[in-house]
């Protein structure tokens, strides 16, 4: 990775963007900010796998991967801290695929994947310590973790027959995905013999980028939890017992209540007390994560169809170029609401 891994993840930001929208979108990605304007451009430029998944991201480091790339000519900065991939950073990045982290689900993990990995690590050094009658130092304070932990251990008879029905589930997981991969992940685990390492640690061994350790790490600690949910890792959905992945934002879902007793806009935000702005913002926050919902109530099929044709013709997610296309005919909420729908479907 002679360019860093935060060039390589920025670069394709970049090119999903395409100069449309600048490093501040990509912070915001990746930090996994809860605006109307972040949750839309994560579905719309498919950029979802990433959301909030590099949450301690700084503006500093995108800015100095952004001049990375400037530097090498494989990115070119436009108006309003904007780039675009040059000819040279096309064919850079699409020798670069093997680097994506192809389980990555932000969008659906990030809120639930810190806690999954502190009871999945604790049991982990739990039953390895108890299997060789060792006391020990939990890994993780955490209050909540510890108690659940306890009581899963409790309430799962035989130590040893737990502890070797872990050792096959994780061996037979960890073979799905790439030895690097995961070695990356075992040094990440605390045992009985030793400390679980840091992604700085795991780097300085591997001789590699620590952002990239953080990726893979990640990336196969999302593959365990699809498999979870996918009902083909029973230990693992165990871990995940409680734990919920996040369709809607808290307050969309509130929003999303309320329109399924056939509120109108007006009539949420005053129940609400909250600008029709706002119910807006959740409404296209529905329309792209829900399937099934209809956006009938709120724009005409004609003109979802001509905002889908300006859309697709102009090659662009910016909503007033699509606009002026249309001239004026159809809301900056009608477009959103269009391309949220459109999104939607070939998501879900």
């Amino acid at each position: 990775m002679r360019h860093g891994y935060a060039s390589f993840l920025l670069a394709h930001c970049l090119r999903r963007f395409n100069g449309e929208r600048t490093l501040a979108a990509v912070y915001h990605l990746f930090s996994g900010k809860k605006s109307a304007q972040t949750l839309q451009d994560s579905k719309w430029f498919r950029l979802e796998p990433f959301f909030g998944t590099w949450k301690d991201v700084t503006v500093a480091e995108l800015e100095t991967a952004a001049q990375a790339l400037a530097e090498q000519r494989l990115a070119a900065p436009g108006d309003n801290r904007t780039y675009r991939l040059t000819e040279a950073g096309e064919r850079w990045l699409d020798g670069q695929e093997m680097l994506l982290p192809r389980h990555l689900n932000g969008w659906r993990y990030h809120e639930i994947d810190q806690l999954f990995w502190q009871r999945l690590s604790l049991v982990g050094q739990t039953l390895s310590n108890l299997v060789y009658g060792q006391r020990f130092t939990p890994i993780c304070r955490d209050e909540r973790t510890l108690l659940w932990v306890k009581h899963y251990v409790l309430a799962n008879g035989s130590r040893q027959a737990l502890a070797a029905a872990f050792y096959n589930e994780f061996i037979r997981l960890l073979r799905a995905v790439s030895e690097e991969e995961a070695t990356v992940f075992t040094l990440r685990l605390t045992s009985a013999a030793r400390i679980g390492w840091t992604a700085e640690q795991i780097a300085a061994y591997l001789q590699t980028d620590a952002l990239y350790v953080q990726f893979q790490f990640r990336n196969v600690l999302h593959y365990m939890m699809a498999e979870a949910e996918a009902g083909r890792a029973p230990l693992m959905a165990e871990m995940m017992a409680g734990l919920v992945p996040v369709q809607l934002t808290q307050s969309a879902q509130k929003t999303y209540e309320w329109l399924k007793k056939r509120k109108t806009i007006e009539e949420i935000a005053a129940l609400r007390r909250l600008k029709r702005s706002t119910i807006e913002d959740h409404i296209v926050e529905i329309a792209a994560n829900v399937p099934g919902f209809s956006i009938a109530p709120f724009v005409a099929d004609e003109k979802a169809a001509s905002i889908q044709a300006a859309a697709r013709a102009l090659g662009t997610r910016k909503l007033k170029r699509i606009r002026e296309a249309l001239g004026g005919a159809a809301s900056y909420f009608e477009i959103r609401l269009v391309l949220a729908k459109e999104v939607g479907r070939w998501m879900n």
